[in-house]
């Protein structure tokens, strides 16, 4: 009797961008799991079912690998920022869907994050990026502000910036301690709110005295 041959599974065939993804999806496992030392292609290959050779098709090397998951992460983030900022139908609604969208993405990345931007070789031209991405969030906010509080675009843009900074000081104390993240949310909106209310008081304040005929500087 001929002797049975078990078959072979066979591999599936990916398209490039979707092995791509796999590459980085493995290297994103190692950073969080062991650090950013732990990677290389030898075991990027391993981890992620194909050769060596092929992870450098892929990326000449292991700093520009790891750079393109950290945009990859930053991408990620911003479009699901703009995502949920689109849906809220007034300042408020949309000061507590993009903080939990925030939160909810260091509880997810904080620590891919982090690791990946304490690398120099890594981070290095992330900044102007950083930079650029932070000015169209601050103006994006700064026009919902102006529009839903009636307050002049200026003053919109510095309760932007004061906003984004508590708003990220949260994010820090939630991947320092893991705290209850439904009420850090719960505690983030309120304060913002609350100021938002504050200085629109105030703001009326502010413009009767330069009526008076007293300057105040903004």
């Amino acid at each position: 009797m001929p002797l049975t041959q078990t078959a072979k599974p066979r591999r599936t065939r990916l398209a490039p961008e979707e092995r791509s993804q796999l590459i980085l999806d493995a290297a994103a496992q190692i950073v969080v799991n062991e650090g950013v030392s732990a990677v290389n292609m030898d075991r990027l290959g391993r981890d992620a079912g194909i050769s060596k050779a092929l992870v450098y098709n892929y990326y000449p090397n292991r700093s520009e690998l790891l750079r393109a998951l950290l945009l990859r992460e930053v991408r990620v983030y911003q479009a699901q920022q703009l995502s949920a900022a689109e849906s809220a139908p007034d300042v408020e609604s949309l000061i507590r869907i993009t903080t939990r969208a925030y939160l909810d993405h260091i509880a997810k990345k904080g620590v891919l994050i982090e690791r990946l931007m304490s690398e120099p070789s890594i981070a290095e031209g992330m900044g102007e990026m950083e930079r650029q991405g932070r000015a169209r969030t601050v103006e994006y906010f700064a026009i919902k502000l102006k529009e839903g509080l009636s307050m002049p675009i200026e003053l919109a843009r510095m309760m932007t910036e004061l906003g984004m900074g508590l708003t990220g000081a949260g994010g820090a104390y939630l991947d320092r301690t893991g705290c209850n993240i439904d009420l850090l949310e719960d505690m983030i909106v309120s304060m913002l709110m609350a100021n938002f209310s504050a200085v629109e008081k105030d703001y009326t304040n502010w413009r009767k005295v330069e009526t008076a005929g007293l300057r105040k500087r903004i």
